[in-house]
């Protein structure tokens, strides 16, 4: 950009502000007042006089005082400034606005030092409350630094969110065109403005590429996503297919367990029947021998006993699992 900035406002007080003008003007008319009390014929003449005096004293006085102070403090702080010394330029600007809150020249001296320093958002509203100045020596020199407010601030905001940024160079844009406006030759604003409309039409070629890589980014991850899926497929396919395998030579060996263990529980039970059988033969023949013997020994039969050989299903049970 061509210039930063416009000087401060009062670069040397050598005039009271306009609003001191109001307290100058009530002394001509206090003046006026008093003489025309004072002429001939007024039976109070003397006393009038006297009060009049007073009251003019204190009038032309008073003001004098302020402004001297304000304009004391603006200058001090002026100086400062121009040392690049603005956090102590800002405290005398401060305390110049405490004497006289509706000085549009002391704000323009604030928001300009704000911005110097970098606050941005002070600058902005001080800049603001001294372009409602009809005053042409304020009015577009507050536009233009507004410009410049706006457009630093703007560019801060480019790297992280390009659509806030070109608004706020929009708006400086604004600013420079009412500047134009009060100061058609102004020369720096006009300049100004210019160098901003080819910033914006920048940022907006950055915003246009920006969606063209995220688009391509989203493009080129959709594609890695489906990569992925298609290999994560892959590869449960290949689990899936594995996992078979292994479940079916699970159920392999399972079955072959299970016939296996159903031919030896099988085999267990034709040998338990077997021996069983067996063990029955043998009892029987015994038994028929016993009582064989019995009846021999008592030719009369003596009653039958109640003996009953234990049943195969009424041995005791073993554990099967």
């Amino acid at each position: 950009m061509k210039k930063e900035y416009k000087d401060i406002f009062f670069d040397k007080v050598e005039s009271p502000p306009r609003h001191f003008g109001a307290s100058y003007k009530s002394f001509f008319h206090a003046a006026t007042k008093c003489r025309a009390l004072g002429d001939g014929g007024n039976p109070y003449r003397e006393k009038n006089i006297s009060l009049c005096s007073f009251l003019l004293v204190i009038i032309l006085f008073m003001p004098t005082k302020v402004f001297a102070s304000v304009a004391g403090e603006v200058n001090k702080a002026n100086g400062l400034y121009k040392q690049g010394q603005f956090d102590d330029s800002l405290k005398l600007y401060q305390e110049a606005l405490d004497q006289d809150e509706k000085s549009s020249a002391v704000k323009y001296d604030l928001g300009t030092a704000f911005y110097k320093k970098g606050d941005y958002a002070k600058a902005l509203g001080y800049l603001e409350q001294a372009a409602q100045d009809k005053n042409i020596k304020i009015k577009p020199k507050a536009e233009y630094n507004l410009g410049n407010v706006l457009y630093k601030s703007g560019m801060q905001k480019a790297s992280t969110n390009v659509d806030e940024a070109i608004k706020s160079l929009q708006k400086a844009l604004g600013y420079y065109g009412q500047s134009l406006a009060d100061a058609p030759k102004d020369q720096d604003a006009l300049y100004n403005q210019n160098f901003v409309k080819k910033q914006i039409e920048l940022l907006k070629q950055k915003k246009q590429e920006q969606k063209q890589q995220q688009q391509q980014n989203q493009k080129q991850q959709k594609q890695k996503n489906q990569q992925n899926q298609q290999s994560q497929q892959g590869q449960q396919g290949q689990q899936q297919q594995h996992n078979q395998q292994d479940q079916q030579g699970q159920q392999g060996q399972q079955n072959q367990q299970q016939q296996q263990r159903s031919e030896s529980q099988e085999q267990k039970q034709k040998n338990a029947q077997e021996q069983a059988e067996e063990n029955q033969k043998e009892l029987d023949h015994k038994q028929a021998e016993d009582l064989l013997e019995e009846y021999r020994e008592n030719e009369e039969p003596k009653k039958l006993l109640n003996y009953m050989p234990k049943k195969i299903d009424d041995r005791p049970v073993l554990k099967d699992w």
